[in-house]
């Protein structure tokens, strides 16, 4: 009787599991097939509510139905936060985790929602979240790195691995406290090194303020992890106020907010607040005839033997400016167009640039340039900062005028600016160029000879000519007017057609290649073509429309005030030349002959969702005959030890800043991912020959729906090291085949775009002959390299 029942309860039960099973089976495919009818008819609230149900009771289907689970949580996310419904969105994603907590794409969604609504610290972590996920899920990289790039700018990192910068401030504040300035406030603190020198110097008070959310945070870790007595603010320096923040006025300033061109981070403004409010004013008999100090004599130096000394002080004391004229190739292709160019878009009258009132000056480190100096450098100016009526007076407006005597020919392409900070009497700092060498923090500042400074005269000036510059420092330095001794102005300067500087440098760059000299017939003899042009500007859509009844559509962009121009003068019917959005062009189904791009950005990455656009453009508005121009990129790299790429991306040690606890807490903010390398300039050490990694035929018929380019979470490559030494980074640069007679290397040495990099986290040691297996991936644009099993 006992084994009757025992088999009489199994049976029971095993009738319960198969029904059990039985509703759960019935329950999934009735969710899956809801999910999917409300998602085809655009109900995206219910087909997520059925997928959440379906992948609940069966998390085995996920493989089957992530992408469509994917594309509704998308959309759902979009229509509420259209709505403003900011909690919905949260609450979808946090039901979308439930169910795929490890999922990348789901965590990249949450995030990119969380920086959209400001909560930029939260984003991070997700997009840190989703790449620990799936390492080779890029699009978190990118967004995680860019992320950082903004919260912690990478000069941060190449100037705090300055050890001779460090040293010099260390010096500076401790020979100061010594003599009597023991209130000590940093402006602009950032990681708080120079507050904890002052604090190890013994000062009795030390005080900081950071602006920046994060540096602020990093200036709390690092005060506490050091176990130093600084007492730090989250404002402005002229945002403090006496007995509110600080209990007294302080006796010594030190700070280091200057830029390239000195005076470009508002540093005039800052201590000109500081001598009227932060700094004590008590004198000791002072001169009347000399302030703080400063021999009139000797602007720029303390004069030890002056007992007349005046208790406040500044850290650094002075600067010293200097400007010498330069020709510099490279420099011309961002002011002024290239004679192909001109002849392509049928300018005959020329084009000047716009002025560069908003960004007076660029900024390059030029020991890395080819350039020729065409006069001896001169000191323009002596700056006191320890003299507030002299500041006060550059703040008001001071015209400079330095005089040169040409010692070389040359084109008068701009004027290079450095300067040596006089932190006392005994140390300096130099932002001067060091020839063949890439050491020091410090870039130099460019001021473009524009035309107008010229008045449309020529530039070229001769052995003997005499060149005078006219600069402002009002708060900043200005080029205003330049003077060669025999240059006569042009009459009709003023009607010449303008342009922004960034579209003739991106014009001048169609050079490389000749593809300025390509013809769209060259590639597909088609008659009356009709052109769907997706580049930054139009070069060869413009063109093609001289000589042909060809229709061109193009993307509504950043210069369509320039194309407009160009149309006009050029007596282009609008009905030629059509401007289209982007949905647009997604939403009206065109035939076209050609789809132009133009892939790589100047800073050398691949243009952000240029497959995916090319991909859905290709099946949305090409003819089945149609060609995407150019039709072929190939990416090519090479493994390097180089020393300057890792002081970009990370801080060497704690023995480059001093002993100071820093490093770890600021290599949270490390980056991988660098543009902008010139990599034929860019000291390094090739760790193996060049080599190419892969080929994306952009006209590969065989991708279909709308699957991305390199679907495969990743690829892999094997390539032999050819030196001993280190793997720093891996620098990687494009082919782009538009014809097989017009292919341009982003690489050439004399073309105009930069590099990218990926820059690893730990050095590999490697030796000659070894192999080194490659894992890299490339989705949503995004390209991503690393070296397998380290």
């Amino acid at each position: 009787m006992e084994l009757d029942s025992e088999n009489k309860t199994k049976r029971i039960m095993d009738n319960t599991t198969e029904d059990w099973n039985q509703g759960r089976q019935l329950l999934l495919q009735r969710c899956k097939g809801r999910a999917l009818n409300c998602l085809h008819e655009r109900e995206y609230s219910r087909a997520f509510a059925h997928f959440i149900v379906a992948l609940t009771v069966q998390p085995s289907v996920k493989g089957e139905l992530l992408n469509a689970f994917l594309f509704t949580l998308e959309k759902l996310a979009e229509n509420l936060e259209k709505e403003k419904q900011i909690n919905e969105v949260l609450m979808c994603y946090e039901q979308a985790l439930e169910v795929l907590p490890q999922d990348s794409h789901v965590l990249h969604g949450l995030a990119t929602t969380l920086f959209r609504f400001g909560f930029v610290d939260c984003a991070l972590s997700y997009f840190l979240k989703s790449y620990k996920a799936n390492p080779f899920f890029t699009p978190s990289l990118y967004c995680m790195e860019n992320l950082k790039n903004a919260l912690v700018e990478r000069w941060h990192f190449v100037m705090l691995n300055d050890k001779e910068r460090n040293l010099a401030y260390k010096q500076a504040i401790t020979r100061a406290i010594e003599d009597g300035h023991h209130r000590v406030l940093d402006i602009g603190a950032g990681t708080g090194i120079l507050s904890m020198m002052a604090a190890d110097a013994n000062a009795e008070k030390v005080y900081a303020c950071e602006a920046s959310e994060i540096m602020f945070a990093v200036l709390q870790n690092v005060i506490q992890v050091n176990d130093k007595p600084v007492k730090i603010f989250q404002k402005f320096s002229t945002e403090l106020l006496i007995d509110e923040d600080l209990p007294e006025k302080v006796s010594l300033i030190v700070t280091e907010i200057f830029d390239a061109g000195l005076f470009g981070e508002n540093s005039l403004e800052t201590l000109n607040h500081a001598w009227e409010y932060l700094l004590s004013r008590d004198t000791e008999n002072h001169s009347p005839n000399e302030e703080n100090g400063v021999s009139a004599a000797h602007p720029n130096h303390l004069d030890k033997s002056n007992v007349n000394v005046c208790r406040a002080k500044v850290i650094p004391y002075s600067a010293d400016v200097f400007v010498v004229p330069v020709e510099c190739e490279q420099f011309q292709r961002t002011f002024c167009l290239d004679d192909k160019v001109m002849q392509a878009l049928d300018l005959k009258e020329g084009v000047i640039p716009q002025y560069l009132d908003d960004e007076p000056y660029s900024t390059e480190k030029i020991s890395n340039l080819k350039l020729k100096y065409l006069s001896a450098p001169s000191c323009v100016l002596q700056a006191n900062f320890n003299s507030h009526q002299e500041i006060k007076s550059l703040l008001q407006g001071k015209v400079l005028n330095p005089l040169y005597k040409c010692t070389e020919s040359g084109n008068l392409d701009a004027f290079v600016m450095w300067f040596d900070l006089h932190l006392d009497e005994k140390d300096k700092i130099s932002t001067a160029p060091k020839e063949g060498s890439d050491h020091g923090c410090w870039e130099q500042a460019i001021f473009f000879v524009l035309p107008q400074y010229l008045e449309g005269a020529s530039s070229f000036c001769n052995i003997g000519d005499d060149i005078e510059a006219e600069f402002l420092c009002r708060g900043h330095f200005q080029l205003k007017k330049v003077k060669l001794s025999n240059s006569i102005p042009r009459n009709n300067f003023n009607k010449l057609l303008t342009m922004d500087p960034s579209l003739i440098y991106l014009l001048n760059s169609y050079v490389a290649g000749n593809v300025i000299d390509l013809n769209l017939k060259d590639i597909s003899p088609v008659d009356n073509a009709s052109i769907l042009d997706i580049s930054s500007f139009p070069v060869l859509s413009l063109k093609s429309l001289k000589d042909s009844s060809n229709t061109v559509f193009v993307l509504k962009t950043q210069y369509q005030a320039e194309i407009e121009q160009l149309q006009d003068a050029h007596e282009i019917s609008h009905e030629r030349l059509v401007f289209k959005s982007y949905e647009d062009l997604c939403n009206n189904k065109m035939q076209c002959d050609f789809l132009i791009v133009d892939p790589v950005e100047m800073c050398g990455l691949l243009k952000k969702n240029l497959l995916e656009d090319v991909t859905l453009l290709r099946m949305q508005c090409l003819k089945d005959t149609g060609l995407v121009v150019p039709g072929e990129i190939e990416i090519h790299a090479v493994l390097v030890e180089s020393a300057t790429l890792k002081e970009h991306s990370q801080i060497i040690s704690d023995e480059r800043v001093c002993g100071y606890k820093i490093s770890q807490i600021m290599n949270a903010y490390q980056c991988q991912i660098h543009q902008d390398i010139q990599y034929s300039t860019l000291p390094h050490q090739n760790i193996t020959e060049p080599f190419k990694l892969c080929t994306i035929d952009l006209n590969n018929k065989s991708e279909s729906g709308t699957k991305s380019f390199f679907s495969n979470s990743h690829k892999t490559k094997e390539v032999e090291v050819t030196t001993n030494g280190k793997i720093t980074a891996v620098i990687y640069w494009f082919t782009l085949t538009y014809h097989s007679n017009f292919i341009v290397n982003t690489s050439d040495s004399n073309g105009l775009w930069k590099q990218g990099a990926i820059v690893l986290d730990e050095e590999v040691q490697v030796s000659k002959g070894e192999k080194v297996c490659l894992q890299y991936s490339l989705k949503n644009s995004c390209f991503q390299i690393g070296i397998a099993n380290h």
